[in-house]
């Protein structure tokens, strides 16, 4: 976990992707993968990605569990040492990152960062963060840009790789079955070895004020209009983080919230229209598709719903179906190891540790008041509308 900014998204984003080639005991990717098939078809990979203004330098190995194996090997110590040694002893050349590892890895990250224009979704929620935090790490890209990719040469490359092990702050998460103790202990010496006297403080600073509102129009080859608002709350901290979960749910995460009820079904001023929180940011999101005529009334009547919200112009069902939608994605935690290590790390940067059980509980015990009461503080900030172009254009 660093903290993220212009200068280094870029080179962060495309450790995880070189680091995965292999180590100095299995220098390509295909020993190591040879490896890994011998320990039941393992696999490691490596991602990049961003909570708040914390970018995500994610390493992870994929392995049977130890109870499942045909002769009781220990297949989980055996990938934690494979992952471990990708991590503190990658495959090198002449004292820096292969430079073959670097350029295949290079194209992939600049193909990633092109393929969000060509997720017009993905791309408009994007665009919209860069528009409404321009002076805040939060609208910096965790892929970085394409023109700081194609400066990076493998011995800034090698040096971002020291740094990251020796600054960055670590989580390591261990889900599934297996024991542990011995698995901490490996990278707990690694990383004991380094002497981490400095490790970065990777925060999110929260606007609880928005000010004047922003609205940015652009236009591109698209049949279907985006349009995304971002409201602030300056609701980071857990003690009305429930309430907060509850009233977007309300508002627009479920398919019976006011968003979904009356701008889709009932005005049929979008293609879908929905609503969610990012926790560490303390910001909130309305995400709709739209035929471009209907932008003002879609977006009137999206603003006069959250208004109905904070008014408290809800019913005891609207309540009730929320809590029970909340609390079924609660239960649902567990149904994947992905998804539980999604959890856990959300858990871990809010710096309050609870199950999905206890979670689940505390969505339930949340009161009317509180939902008005954290309702009351959404404020609109900016208003982001991708279009189709204009005919001549």
């Amino acid at each position: 976990m660093l903290p993220l900014n212009r200068e280094t998204a870029s080179i962060n984003a495309l450790l995880p992707l070189v680091l995965r080639h292999g180590s100095r005991e299995l220098p390509d990717m295909t020993a190591l993968n040879r490896r890994l098939k011998e320990l039941y078809g393992a696999r490691i990979d490596g991602s990049a990605g961003k909570r708040g203004e914390i970018q995500l330098v994610t390493l992870y190995c994929e392995n049977l569990g130890d109870n499942y194996t045909l002769g009781g090997e220990q297949v989980l110590l055996s990938c934690a040492g494979l992952l471990n040694s990708v991590i503190f002893d990658p495959a090198l050349e002449n004292g820096s990152f292969k430079p073959q590892d670097v350029e295949i890895e290079k194209r992939n990250l600049e193909d990633q960062i092109d393929s969000l224009l060509n997720e017009k979704r993905q791309y408009a929620t994007m665009r919209l963060k860069e528009e409404m935090c321009p002076n805040e790490a939060y609208g910096v890209c965790e892929f970085g840009r394409k023109e700081d990719v194609k400066g990076i040469t493998p011995q800034k490359l090698f040096e971002a790789w020291q740094s990251m092990l020796k600054n960055a702050r670590t989580e390591i998460f261990l889900l599934g079955p297996g024991e542990s103790q011995q698995v901490e202990k490996l990278f707990a010496d690694s990383f004991g070895s380094l002497g981490r006297d400095n490790v970065a403080e990777a925060t999110t600073r929260v606007i609880k004020e928005a000010g004047e509102v922003k609205t940015i129009v652009e236009r591109l080859p698209v049949t279907q209009a985006k349009l995304v608002m971002g409201l602030r709350t300056g609701a980071a901290s857990p003690d009305n983080t429930d309430a907060m979960q509850l009233a977007i749910a309300i508002l627009g995460g479920t398919p019976h919230s006011k968003l979904f009820a009356n701008v889709r079904e009932k005005m049929s001023l979008c293609y879908y229209c929905m609503s969610y929180f990012e926790r560490q940011k303390g910001v909130v999101f309305i995400d709709s598709g739209i035929e471009e005529q209907n932008y003002e009334k879609a977006r009137a009547e999206i603003l006069h719903q959250l208004d109905e919200l904070k008014a408290g112009n809800f019913s005891d069902d609207d309540m009730r179906f929320a809590k029970l939608s909340l609390q079924n994605s609660f239960t649902q935690v567990g149904d994947s190891l992905d998804s539980l290590g999604i959890y856990y790390l959300g858990q871990t940067l809010s710096g309050e540790i609870r199950t999905p059980e206890q979670a689940a509980e505390a969505i339930m015990s949340v009161t009317r008041e509180a939902v008005i009461s954290a309702a009351s503080g959404i404020l609109l900030d900016t208003v982001y509308l991708l279009a189709g172009n204009k005919e001549g254009e």
